[in-house]
């Protein structure tokens, strides 16, 4: 039995997937990302455009481009200059629908711009891999975002207790006149990384591979096939 219906699904590709697995399983979700970061550590950079490409024509999904910055991610040894990330976000903004991009990060306006001047949507994005913030600090993070000019605000914490699920299932439900939100409990069981669906958060992600963020759930937990 599906306990999340498709379009609540973001599965995470880093171009290590299997054709077989990686074909059939774009065509369960709503949404794709596509984590570049993750992709260059693997393989060359003449290689990203026929991936980037190849997941476009497989799709019918929603994607999402993301070049993460290494303070805000599981492979924080793994560094790409600033410089070089917006340079790497221009270069998939034709074959992607949002771009992803740190609200802290020293390059989201440059990355909001390039997102703007090609009609895409921007995700700004909050991770933090120690702890859930306070809920004060969360919405802070949120009204920035907004004021940004984001389409949707992300949110990734490590959720130790039920206060740190609230938080984060408070600002999903809080936030349904604002902009979108998704709420990302890292470091849970499944069932606390699907509650803030029922709340408001518009997806979640999952993996059909490697695992890029604590507890981060596989495809088949989700549908179930």
């Amino acid at each position: 039995m599906n306990i999340v219906s498709s379009e609540k699904i973001a599965v995470v590709l880093t171009g290590n997937e299997k054709n077989k697995t990686l074909y059939s399983s774009i065509k369960k979700v709503g949404w794709v990302e596509l984590r570049v970061d993750v992709f260059l550590k693997h393989f060359s950079e003449n290689d990203l455009q026929k991936w980037v490409k190849k997941i476009r024509r497989k799709t019918k999904a929603k994607i999402i481009g993301t070049v993460r910055w290494y303070k805000e991610s599981q492979n924080s040894e793994f560094v790409i200059p600033d410089a070089k990330r917006i340079s790497l976000y221009q270069s998939i903004i034709n074959d992607v629908d949002f771009l992803d991009v740190e609200l802290e990060s020293k390059i989201a306006s440059d990355v909001i711009r390039i997102a703007k001047e090609n009609r895409k949507n921007i995700i700004l994005s909050y991770h933090n891999f120690q702890k859930t913030p306070s809920q004060n600090f969360i919405f802070s993070l949120y009204s920035q975002a907004r004021n940004c000019g984001a389409d949707i605000f992300k949110i990734a914490t490590i959720v130790r207790n039920k206060k740190d699920l609230m938080n984060l299932i408070t600002l999903a439900y809080l936030s349904t006149k604002g902009i979108f939100v998704v709420a990302v409990p890292m470091g849970t069981g499944v069932l606390e990384r699907i509650v803030p669906l029922a709340f408001g958060s518009i997806f979640t992600y999952v993996t059909i591979g490697k695992k890029t963020a604590p507890g981060q759930p596989f495809l088949t937990d989700l549908l179930g096939c």
